[in-house]
C-alpha cells in the first residue's frame, strides 16, 4: 500500500505580508516590572545616594526576585555616582590585611573588587549609612589627646580608628614610637590588626585632628 506524504503549511492571514515583523509577534514576551515590590524606586535611591555621598560607606539591602529581602546586606564604599548609576568598591578589611600580608593565600570571605548598582534595576530596597560612618562623628579628641599626653614612647598601647583607606575600623595593637604634642602627629608600630598577627609590623603615622581616632589605651 503507498503511502501518501502529508503536506503542512501555516495559514497567514492575506492581509498581513509574511515578514520579520509577523514572527517577532510570535515570541513577544511581557516585560517584567522595573521595580520590585517594596524596592526604592529609580529617582528616589539617586536622590538618597547622592545625599550620602561620595567616600561613605553605606550598607545595601536588596530584594530576591521573589521579593524577599536579602538577610546579609552588602557593604560598600561609594566611590563614584553618575547619571544612571553608582560604582562601590566592596568593604571587607580583615580580607585586605590578609591578602597583603601573602599573595599566595586566597580568601573566600565575601567582598573585594567594586560593583555598579544602576537606579533603575529595582532591586534595592534601602540604604543605610553604616554604623563605622556614624561612631566616627561621635569620638572626643580632647579626651584622647589627655590619653597620647600621659602616654610614654615605647609604651604598649591599643588604638582604634577609621581607615579611610580600607573604608573600616582598624582596631590596632602594638607601641608608641613617636608623638609631638604641638602638632598632635604621632607614630606607632603595629603588630595586630583586628585580631589578625601581621607577619611584618605596619608603620602608623596618625594625627589627633586629621585622622579619625575612636579610642587610645596604654595595655597594662
Amino acid at each position: 500500500m503507498r503511502r501518501v506524504k502529508q503536506r503542512f503549511s501555516l495559514n497567514f492571514p492575506e492581509s498581513e505580508p509574511l515578514n520579520r515583523r509577523y514572527f517577532l509577534k510570535l515570541f513577544q514576551t511581557k516585560r517584567r516590572p522595573t521595580t520590585r515590590p517594596g524596592a526604592l524606586a529609580a529617582d528616589e535611591l539617586k536622590r538618597q545616594v547622592i545625599a550620602i555621598g561620595r567616600g561613605k560607606k553605606i550598607n545595601i539591602t536588596r530584594m530576591d526576585i521573589d521579593g524577599t529581602p536579602e538577610e546579609m546586606p552588602i557593604t560598600v564604599k561609594i566611590i563614584d555616582i553618575g547619571a544612571d548609576h553608582f560604582t562601590g568598591k566592596v568593604v571587607n578589611v580583615e580580607r585586605s590585611i590578609s591578602e597583603s600580608q601573602s599573595e599566595k593565600l586566597i580568601y573566600a570571605r565575601a567582598g573585594g573588587g567594586t560593583i555598579d548598582f544602576r537606579f533603575a534595576d529595582g532591586d534595592i530596597l534601602k540604604v543605610e549609612v553604616d554604623i563605622d560612618e556614624q561612631i566616627v562623628t561621635q569620638r572626643n579628641i580632647e579626651e584622647i589627646k589627655e590619653i597620647l599626653d600621659a602616654l610614654d614612647i615605647g609604651e604598649d598601647i591599643n588604638i582604634s580608628y577609621y581607615d579611610k583607606n580600607e573604608g573600616g575600623f582598624i582596631n590596632g595593637a602594638g607601641v608608641l614610637n613617636e608623638k609631638n604634642m604641638e602638632t598632635l602627629d604621632f607614630k606607632i608600630t603595629l603588630r595586630l590588626i583586628n585580631e589578625i598577627e601581621l607577619k611584618s609590623p605596619r608603620e602608623v603615622h596618625l594625627n589627633l585632628e586629621k585622622s579619625e581616632i575612636l579610642d587610645l589605651e596604654v595595655v597594662i
